[in-house]
Parts: C-alpha cells; sequence; structure tokens
C-alpha cells in the first residue's frame, strides 16, 4: 500500500476487537413466504428486492406487501443483486457472465455480457459509483474495475500481495461509502478505496451473508446476531428472534431475517 495513502485511512487499523453481548426485545410484524428465494436487497425507499433461483426479481412494500416481478430474458441463477444505489438496481450472472440494470421499477436500462477477452472468468462482480462495475478473477487473482458506459477497463489489481493465502474464494462483493469490501473464503473481508487501493483486512468476518449498513457488518454465526463496527472493530453479538431464517437485512426501522423459503420482517429494535 502506498504510503501516501495510509494517512487518510489510519482510522481503520484494528488495536483490538471488543465483544459485547446484548438482549433484544423481538416484534416480528410478517412472515412472508417465498418459493427458492436465494438473493435479498433494500433500495433506499427500504423496499425489498428479492430474487429466486431462476433470477426472477420480486418487488415488495416495507411491510411485506408483493409490488412486482421482474423476469429476465435471460434466466439464470443470479450472483449479485443490488438495490442500494439510486436510480440502479444491479444485476449479475456468473453462469451466463452477463450484468443487467433495472430501473426502481424494474424496468430494464442496460444489459451485456462482461468482456471475458479481457477479464477473463469471473465469479463476482458489483456496481460501483461512477458509472462502474467492479470485477475479480479468481484465477488471476485480480480485481478489475470497468466503465461500462464506454466499454473500457479502467484498471487492472493484482491481489496476490495482500493474499494470506495463495487461492481465494468470493464470497461476495459490495461498495459502498466510495469503499470496496471483499469477502473471501476463509480470511474475512478486505477493503478497498475507490481506486482499488487496500486498506485493511478483517479477518474476524466469517463465511456467513455480510449485510452492510451505515459503518457496521451484520451477520448471523453460531446461533447469535453479531454486528463489527469496521471502523474500529467493535464487535456486539445479540440473540436472535424465535425464527427459521439465518441470514439478514436491516432498513432503517425493520430486521429482515430470511432463508429459502421466505422471509420475516421484525421491528428494528433499540440500539441495534
Amino acid at each position: 500500500m502506498n504510503a501516501k495513502l495510509a494517512i487518510p485511512f489510519c482510522f481503520f487499523w484494528y488495536l483490538h476487537t471488543i465483544a459485547v453481548s446484548q438482549e433484544l426485545q423481538w416484534y416480528k410484524t410478517k412472515h412472508v413466504a417465498v418459493t427458492n428465494l436465494d438473493l435479498l436487497s433494500i433500495d433506499g425507499k427500504n423496499q425489498l428486492l428479492i430474487a429466486d433461483e431462476e433470477g426472477n426479481i420480486h418487488l415488495y412494500s416495507p411491510l411485506g406487501d408483493s409490488l412486482n416481478v421482474y423476469s429476465p430474458v435471460f434466466r439464470a441463477k443470479l450472483s449479485s443483486l443490488d438495490a442500494f444505489w439510486t436510480t440502479t438496481i444491479f444485476l449479475f450472472s456468473a453462469d451466463l457472465q452477463r450484468y443487467e440494470l433495472l430501473d426502481r421499477f424494474l424496468n430494464p436500462v442496460a444489459s451485456n455480457r462482461i468482456p471475458d477477452e479481457e477479464v477473463g472468468l469471473l465469479k463476482q462482480a458489483a456496481y460501483g459509483n461512477g458509472n462502474v462495475i467492479w470485477m475479480v478473477n479468481e484465477t488471476r487473482l485480480s480485481l478489475f474495475k470497468w466503465d461500462f458506459r464506454r466499454n473500457v477497463l479502467l484498471q487492472e489489481q493484482p491481489l496476490s500481495l495482500i493474499l494470506s493465502t495463495p487461492t481465494m474464494q468470493v464470497l461476495g462483493m459490495t461498495e459502498r461509502k466510495n469503499l470496496l469490501f471483499l469477502q473471501l473464503s476463509g480470511t474475512g473481508m478486505y477493503i478497498f478505496d475507490n481506486q482499488a487501493n487496500f486498506i485493511q483486512q478483517v479477518a474476524s468476518i466469517p463465511d456467513a451473508t455480510i449485510f452492510i449498513f451505515d459503518d457496521h457488518f451484520y451477520y448471523i454465526s453460531d446461533n447469535m446476531l453479531f454486528k463489527t463496527n469496521y471502523l474500529h472493530g467493535k464487535t456486539t453479538y445479540y440473540n436472535l428472534p424465535n425464527t427459521a431464517y439465518k441470514k439478514i437485512a436491516l432498513t432503517t426501522q425493520q430486521v429482515i431475517f430470511y432463508g429459502k423459503e421466505g422471509f420475516d420482517i421484525f421491528e428494528r429494535p433499540t440500539g441495534l
């Protein structure tokens, strides 16, 4: 990492991790049954977007009411679903090596194949600020930044120097607040700036589905709900509500637990 870059990001350094246990009061407001639920994301209006295992997108209100359904022309299991962005919903299928952009009403805006002659076979891709798509090639151990509007590869960042193992398996990749979060199996979360400069590894993050909200990672592990602040490393863990689902997403007012058969909506407890 460039020494000039280390100073602005010194607050990311983890001196130690503090684990604190807290009890929460849970109040379930709705259960929604869904067939073959695969991925779940939250948009800026606290609406829920769900992908099933065939790549169909289902839109639900914050209260759990069904609003809309989108069936893509090219059906396949999705690797990425991200509705965080103001005007864009991002879909990526590793099986098809194809991305698609939808507007807020689930209308298709753009769809194209990934330029495999430049980046090779991809397992994960993520939408980024400034009309870019982040991509990772596990075989080449490289991180790519691609301008999809101009169809231009902006940069390739080798990852071999920062990885603790000679191989990697990507579990997830997300850009938030001009930071790129890359989750790898067995080695936790790697954080980069929006120029692909490495900042920090959070090795304590397990191989679980991670939801990023504000400055925290939320995830379920060992039958507990964990909340880790990625700025200073403090971790708090909580009791889980009575639900069969073991994946989590959050809005400003609600907590959603979900699994293959559907999702449960709870009021968001104070302090979570």
